[in-house]
Order: structure tokens, then sequence, then C-alpha cells
């Protein structure tokens, strides 16, 4: 029963938010007095059910907010229905009405998901404010709702930042890896390291296709030697997956246990094709053994990167190299052309580049530094283009005028190749290979640590050269005179480590026959 003799005079405090409230009672007259109440409101709209399997159609097939119930129905009673209402929408918010409530009746209600009560008979007020804490609590779900899904799109954003972040940093140190390579091989070399750290490799490999010998030759490997020594080698006319992915030009993730496909290898393994201009010339690969995780889509996209950025890289050092052996033949030729013409000098930068990268590797110079020293040292003389032939093949002394124009070769041999795209330091190497360690040489009197190293080692080599060359005024000398005249001009004329890698390297040589 419902105590109709009054309504609220006042809904004020009835919440705003529309809703949609189905009453599920067998009792025509409750239905039509709750719904007749609730039509006071503008926000609230009311749908009615005579019994459970009414109630469940419309839940099931339309919106509904809140529920109103009798808990005693025939056919199903109210708590059965709860439940059922519950496992199709858990956000439902309902009311259950009972006229014989029992402690158990509520516990029971309580655990099944019901959310507040209205004791039969209840007054009309005590119908508001029921509604009202149903308003409130649809307010909550619905805040709560919408902040998980607004806490999914933040984790969904938060995950597409972090791949952003993780790919910008792939690239970054790949960037920055093979900014710094100065040759192919050392570049393939790069980006085999790179594919084994990034993708958390046992193995990584880097294999350049040689057509006419159809196979495919490993230019870098990494890892695991049980793992790369089926590799080393591949034929072009196997069937082997690796030569597929070379053959298609496409990406290929091989799972756990693909012997056949892998030359018996039952591990992981995901191979990209190295491309340039869409031309396959190889491909780059990592693998993992079978008690680690197969590779993901993301170790895929990583190698993708890798040859990516090596196949520019690639494509500019393989210009690069062929410009700078096109030119050092131009500058060798011409440097070979001023020797031609005096019978005394000839081949003398060939034999001086020669001891001077000896006596570089002696002292421990790192390799780049050697290859400096090495493209240099057969450009050092090239400065005497811009002498004078009468001057240069004097049979005789020079004069101190004479000598004074000769000092001047090394600042010509840098303006020469100043503008060739030389490294600072090997002009420098071309400039100051006629300093002296006291400070007495040309052409900038430059003296002890001031000279560079590089420009001292050659000083040495020059010398030695020259003092075992014959001359048109004077014989040459032995190994053993020319060291003993170099050993008394150590730490005056020349830089003493470097007359004494020469000793080593001379013994050495005499030992060896």
């Amino acid at each position: 029963m419902i105590a109709t003799d009054t309504y609220p005079k006042s809904a004020e405090e009835t919440p705003k938010e529309h809703l949609r409230i189905l009453v599920v009672d067998d009792e025509p007259h409750i239905r039509e007095l709750i719904r007749e109440y609730l039509s006071r409101f503008d926000n609230i709209e009311t749908l009615e059910a005579a019994n459970a399997f009414k109630a469940l159609e419309i839940v099931q097939t339309q919106e509904i907010d809140g529920v109103i119930l009798d808990i005693y129905m025939p056919g199903m009673d109210g708590l059965e229905l709860l439940r059922r209402l519950k496992k199709i929408n858990r956000h439902l918010i309902i009311i259950l009405m009972t006229g014989y409530p029992s402690f158990d009746c509520l516990v029971e209600a309580i655990r099944s998901g019901a959310s507040d009560f209205l004791p039969k008979p209840f007054k009309l007020t005590d119908l508001q404010l029921a509604v009202e804490r149903l308003s409130r609590e649809r307010k909550l779900i619905v805040e709560n709702l919408n902040l998980t899904a607004e806490q999914a799109v933040l984790r969904e954003l938060n995950d597409r930042l972090k791949k952003k972040i993780r790919e910008q940093s792939i690239l970054f140190s790949i960037s920055e890896a093979l900014s710094r390579v100065k040759s192919t091989l050392e570049l393939y070399q790069k980006v085999t390291h790179l594919a084994h750290r990034l993708t958390e490799a046992d193995a990584a490999f880097f294999w350049i296709a040689n057509t006419d010998e159809a196979k495919l030759i490993t230019m870098a490997e990494v890892g695991e030697r049980k793992i790369l020594s089926p590799y080393r080698c591949l034929s072009l006319s196997s069937d082997s997956g690796l030569v597929k992915v070379f053959k298609e030009g496409l990406p290929a993730m091989y799972v756990q246990d693909s012997r056949r496909q892998l030359q018996g290898f039952s591990g992981s393994l995901i191979a990209v094709p190295f491309a340039i201009r869409e031309e396959t010339l190889g491909i780059l690969a990592a693998a993992r053994k079978p008690d680690r995780p197969s590779f993901s889509e993301e170790d895929l996209f990583t190698l993708h990167l890798l040859v990516e950025r090596a196949s520019l890289n690639v494509e500019n050092l393989i210009l690069y190299e062929s410009i700078l052996l096109n030119l050092h033949s131009t500058l060798r030729a011409l440097v070979t052309t001023l020797e031609a013409k005096d019978p005394y000098t000839k081949e003398h930068s060939q034999r001086v580049t020669e001891w001077a990268v000896k006596i570089a590797k002696q002292m421990n110079l790192p390799e780049e530094e050697i290859d400096s020293l090495r493209f240099a040292a057969q450009l050092h003389d090239i400065g005497k283009i811009g002498i004078r032939d009468h001057i240069l093949m004097k049979p005789g002394r020079l004069t101190p005028e004479e000598y004074e124009i000769i000092k001047k070769h090394p600042v010509i041999g840098e303006e020469i190749v100043s503008h060739l795209g030389l490294l600072p330091q090997e002009k420098a190497i071309i400039r100051h290979h006629h300093e002296r360690w006291d400070g007495k040489g040309y052409p900038d009197g430059l003296q002890g640590e001031e000279i560079p190293l590089l420009s001292r080692i050659l000083a040495v080599a020059d010398a030695f050269d020259a003092l075992t060359s014959t001359r048109p005024y004077r014989k040459a000398m032995s190994y053993e005179e020319a060291l003993a005249e170099l050993e008394r001009n150590k730490w005056t004329q020349f830089d003493g480590r470097a007359v004494e890698a020469l000793v080593k390297i001379i013994s050495k040589e005499s030992d060896h026959g």
C-alpha cells in the first residue's frame, strides 16, 4: 500500500538528470500510483512491467537507469529477477518493495545487488527520497563509467606515447651510431650490432648477395657461434626461408621449430630485406634460441627501421667512396707524374706511405688515424707541382733562395687539397710534415707536441726514405746508417717515439730475414 493523501510540496531536491525508471509490480494500481507520482518530474520517464518476464524483455531491449520492483510476484519473485537483471546490466540501480521484509531476505537482496528498499506501506515522500538516492547513485555510476572510459583512453594514449618514444629512441640510437660510419663494411657491422642489441637477440647477421656466385655472403655477424655457423654462406638456389625473404623482398617472422625453413634451427628468427632504390641487395636477420621467447611484431619493426636508415647511409657511402676513389686516383696520378720527372724520387710517396703506416701501427694508433695518414702520406709532396722544374730537378745542392722556394711546397700542397673535402687532420699532415721537434722547421715553426702526431710520423718516414735513396749529390745510405742518423736527431729534429718505433720495425724485419 501507498499513502496517497498528500504529495511532497517541493521537488527541488530531486536531481535533474534524465532518468528512465522501470516499475515492476503485479498490482496495477501500485504501478499506476508510482507512475503518476513520478510523472510530476520532467526529467523522469516511467516504464511499467506487470511481471518479471516483461521486465527482463524491457531491460534487454531498452536503456534503463533504475528499477523499482516488488519482491513478491507470481511466476518469478523479485530476488530472482534482481539477480537476472544484474547479469544483464551490473550498473542497474534496483530498489526493492516488500511488505514483509525478513533479515535473511534483506541480506540476500543486498548480496544480489539491491541498492535500496521501500518497505510497504510507504509514503510518497519515502518514494521521493528513494528516487533521489537512485539519481545520486546513478550519477556516481555514470561519472565512474566516464572516468573509467577516460582512463582507458589515457592508457591507450600512454601506450601509444611509450611506443612512439621507443621508436624515436631507436631512431636516435640508429642515427647516432650510423652518423660516424665511414665505410660500407663498417656500416654492416654497426647495423648488425644494433640489431643484436635492440631486439635482444642471441645472434644477428647481415648478408649481401653475390649474384655472380648465386650466394648470400655474410658481411657481419654477432652472437653465438652455434647459431651463426649454418648461415655463413647461403645458396640462392636453396629453399631456405631466408633466401625467400631475399627473393620476394618481404620481411618474415619464423616462430620456434621452423626447422625445415631455417637449416635445422629450432628457435625463432626475424628477417628483413635490405634494399636500395627498390632493388634487394641483402638481408638483415636476428635469431633467438628455443628457450627464449619468440620475437614480436615490434622487433620486426625495429629491424625494418634499421635497414631503412642503413640503406640511405649505404647509398651515400657508396657514392662518397666512389668520388673519393676517383679523387684519390687523380691526385695520385698527379704525384706519380711529378715524381716521374725525376728518376731519383720515383715512387717516393708510395714508399713513404708504407713506412708511415708501419710506424703508426707500431705505435698502436687507431685505425681511423692510420687511414688518414695513409691518404695524406701519398699526397704529402703534391705541393711540389707549384715549384719550377729547374729547382726541383737541380742536380746539385740548392742555393738559399732556391731552398726558400722549396720550403713553400707544404703550404702549396695544403692549398691544393683544401677544396677537395679532406679531413682537417689530413690537411694538417700535409702542411706540417717538415716541422721539427725543436721548432726550427717550416712552414710555421711549430715545436714538440704542437706538431700533429701524424705529421711527426710522416716526417720520420719521409726522412728515412730520403736517406736510403740515391740523390744526385750523394749515394743512398744503408738502413743501419739511416737509422743512426735519425737516432742522432731524435728530440731535436724528430719525435723520438716515432724514431724508436721505426727502429723496432727494422729490427723485426731483419730478424725475419
